[in-house]
């Protein structure tokens, strides 16, 4: 019998479940989606490209992926809980009335407790099975994502089924539906049979503000988002410090203040435009929403926040994903570079550190003494070998030639009389122009350099032709999107500098040739001077600040032909037991060998990073703006059957059909749009200085598109709970105001 009475309840209810049956619906879809990632490797591992797959460690990007999703999931189901929760108490609110009528007519409350339970089952099962369905496809969807993430052409597609994911989230959202089940079953018992049957008088109190006060708030908050916002742009959102910590606070309370004064500044601004205060229900519609946004101002406030950080996570995380694809086929135009990192060799820097960080003076002196040793014994190596890496390597290794077909080694010298900052000021610009900033360690230190013949040897190993220079000239060279108006004024034709002693004439060159393995581009106008530049330097006994030999290799398989290779290096120079327990097979402190990239592992992690960000992106962006969009949705749902007795008055006062429905969705398409305005201006103003002082820097896509994306997904979700918000409200108001009346 209370079976029945409940599967009655619920075709006849299904406007009242409409908000909770799409929330739990789009929650099962996504968290399915996401846990079924990690059993789709099956339909990659025979394809052509499976290669990109694994990362340099050995682990499968799918391994790492769903660790990931795993430990993320823990996160979205604590807010999906909440959120079903949050979009059920709806529910038992506006069916309060109805309860109320089961208990005069004899009902026990532990029996309208059953009949709940069995309604909430009964919508949690076709919900579940809805959303499971929707999951499955789009987890289909997400493979072929996947495919071209990471550059596999999927041949032999077949629709895949996770049991895995399935059984997760049918775990998940039964621990759930329990919890929403006892906390109806709560609220029920708990209720008063009079508090019950009078839910639907009770009327909010509709609080109105000194429109003055608003004003004068109104004003003020525009300003301190104003002030936050150039916080945000001093600080660059590079390094967090004090301009951030401003920033957010401002932020922050500019947002609250703004939604505290922002009904009564609108309702005294319309209040002056008489032509539109006193058209149709003008006058209503405005004083229904000052009251809402009156009382509801915190929550307007929360919303913002998390759509805020839904754009930003969505943009940013597309824009990141850029970075480790966009430019990969240029900075992997070699098979591997080994890097002997010199600079870490310089005691100046150690002189500067405080003794405490060493343990004393005593530990700090042993440890200069060490590095100087370290550096002189190096210093010998690289006089003794000419500073040729590989002629160091092919006496270690015997058969080099077998193994390497080809080598370039580039030095990487810094100037001893100009610094970045003297270079970046003679050309008209700033350093924070180009990325940094005068207080910054770039500064002062010297400008980078490369010889001609070996910038020309790397780029003949590239398959690139050589340039050519005069003996008094230099060229550009430059990878960076952030610095290139930089490198061409520094390249333009006729402009002279000196370096280290050397007088120099600009050929009007400027290049774009990466010169070692890497996931991203990282060359600010480094110059390629003539080679009496650092064969002086050589001569003179210095060391370069970084030097790489950059190699193609005979074996097809460029990770284990290079372990290979540093297994026999690490013959000669062994490993100390301490980096040896770490799992190096060589001595990463001796010159040449710091450490290697290959371009295979440093694709194949461009595209397991890419996968993680993407994924994430949309994961965690997708379940905080399902939040912020279900919570609107419930708190107008929840409004709307506040004010039943205040339509039905418009009804019987002579208003139709059309005048009262144009004025609900006013009032629902304010509610839902003025946070969305709020959270852009803050995500377009987040996102343009994190792009220009970080992203650009990295080699990410233009703002605009990602920016774009993210709004257009924002704008997407938001308008499945606008329209089913509207929907079920214009039923009770029909319903409620009396359909007769409003024909």
């Amino acid at each position: 019998m209370l079976m029945k009475l409940a599967l009655r309840n619920v075709r006849r209810s299904m406007r009242d479940y409409a908000v909770y049956f799409v929330t739990l619906t789009l929650g099962v879809a996504v968290f399915y989606a996401f846990n079924a990632i990690e059993d789709s490797r099956v339909l990659f591992e025979a394809q052509e490209g499976a290669e990109n797959m694994f990362l340099a460690s050995g682990a499968s990007i799918f391994d790492i992926l769903s660790q990931v999703m795993t430990y993320f999931s823990v996160v979205v189901a604590v807010v999906l809980g909440f959120l079903v929760l949050y979009a059920n108490r709806f529910v038992v609110r506006a069916r309060k009335k109805e309860f109320g009528t089961y208990l005069l007519l004899g009902m026990r409350p532990r029996q309208v407790s059953s009949v709940v339970l069995m309604e909430t089952l009964v919508v949690g099962v076709i919900a579940l099975l809805v959303g499971l369905g929707l999951g499955f496809l789009i987890s289909q969807a997400i493979a072929f994502a996947t495919a071209g993430l990471i550059g596999v052409a999927i041949s032999d597609y077949h629709l895949l089924f996770s049991a895995r994911s399935a059984e997760l989230t049918l775990g998940c959202f039964a621990l759930i539906f329990v919890v929403v089940a006892l906390f109806n079953a709560v609220q029920i018992s708990r209720c008063k049979l009079a508090t019950l049957l009078s839910a639907n008088s009770r009327n909010e109190r509709m609080p109105v503000r000194n429109p003055i006060v608003c004003l004068i708030v109104f004003v003020l908050s525009c300003l301190i988002l104003a002030k936050a916002y150039a916080e945000l742009n001093l600080d660059g959102l590079v390094y967090f410090g004090e301009h951030f910590r401003t920033a957010t606070a401002l932020m922050l309370i500019g947002t609250l203040s703004l939604f505290w004064s922002a009904s009564g500044f609108f309702i005294l601004v319309i209040q002056r435009l008489r032509d539109v205060y006193f058209k149709g229900l003008a006058m209503f519609t405005m004083r229904q929403i000052a009251a809402k946004v009156n009382t509801a101002f915190v929550s307007l406030w929360a919303v913002t926040v998390l759509l805020f950080f839904s754009i930003v996570v969505f943009s940013t995380g597309f824009s990141l994903a850029t970075v480790f694809s966009d430019q990969l086929e240029e900075n992997t135009q070699f098979d591997a570079s080994i890097r002997a990192s010199l600079m870490a060799l310089d005691t100046s820097d150690m002189e500067a550190v405080p003794a405490g960080q060493y343990g004393g003076e005593e530990a700090k002196a042993a440890a200069i003494q060490e590095t100087e040793a370290q550096r002189n014994e190096i210093h010998r190596l690289w006089q003794e070998n000419g500073g040729s890496t590989a002629a160091y390597l092919k006496s270690l290794i015997l058969d080099w030639d077998e193994r390497v077909t080809g080598s370039a080694q580039v030095d990487t010298w810094l100037a001893n009389d100009l610094t970045n900052k003297q270079l970046a000021d003679a050309c008209g610009f700033t350093l924070a122009q180009i990325g940094s900033d005068d207080n910054s360690s770039m500064a002062d230190e010297g400008v980078q350099y490369v010889s001609l013949s070996q910038f020309n040897a790397a780029r003949q190993l590239a398959g690139e032709k050589p340039v050519e220079l005069a003996t008094d000239e230099y060229l550009v060279d430059n990878t960076i999107d952030k610095s290139t108006d930089y490198a061409k004024a520094l390249g333009q034709k006729g402009r002279t500098i000196t370096v280290d002693g050397h007088d120099l004439t600009a050929s009007g060159q400027v290049v774009s040739q990466s010169l070692q393995v890497s996931s991203m581009s990282c060359l600010v106008a480094v110059l390629v001077v003539p080679d009496e530049l650092a064969a002086d330097r050589f001569a003179a006994g210095d060391l370069p600040y970084l030097s790489e030999l950059n190699v193609n290799l005979a074996s097809d398989s460029q990770e284990q032909a290079m372990k290979d290779l540093m297994a026999e290096y690490g013959k000669a120079v062994p490993p100390s037991d301490e980096l040896a327990e770490m799992g190096w097979t060589y001595d990463s402190g001796a010159w040449p060998v710091s450490y290697y990239d290959t371009s295979e592992s440093v694709i194949a992690d461009s595209m397991g990073l890419k996968l993680l960000l993407v994924y994430l992106a949309l994961y965690i962006g997708f379940v905080f703006l399902m939040t912020t969009a279900a919570v609107l949705s419930v708190q107008q749902l929840s409004e709307v059957a506040d004010s039943i007795p205040r339509y039905r008055l418009l009804a019987q006062l002579g208003c139709d059909r059309a005048m009262v429905l144009r004025s609900l969705r006013t009032q629902i398409g304010i509610y839902f749009v003025a946070p969305l305005l709020v959270a852009g201006c803050h995500s377009a103003c987040t996102i343009s200085v994190l792009y220009e002082n970080l992203l650009s820097l990295w080699g990410a896509s233009a703002v605009t598109g990602t920016l774009t994306i993210g709004i257009a997904l924002v704008v997407a979700v938001y308008a499945i709970y606008l329209v089913s918000t509207y929907l079920v409200a214009r039923s009770a108001v029909t319903s409620g105001a009396g359909k007769k009346l409003l024909a």
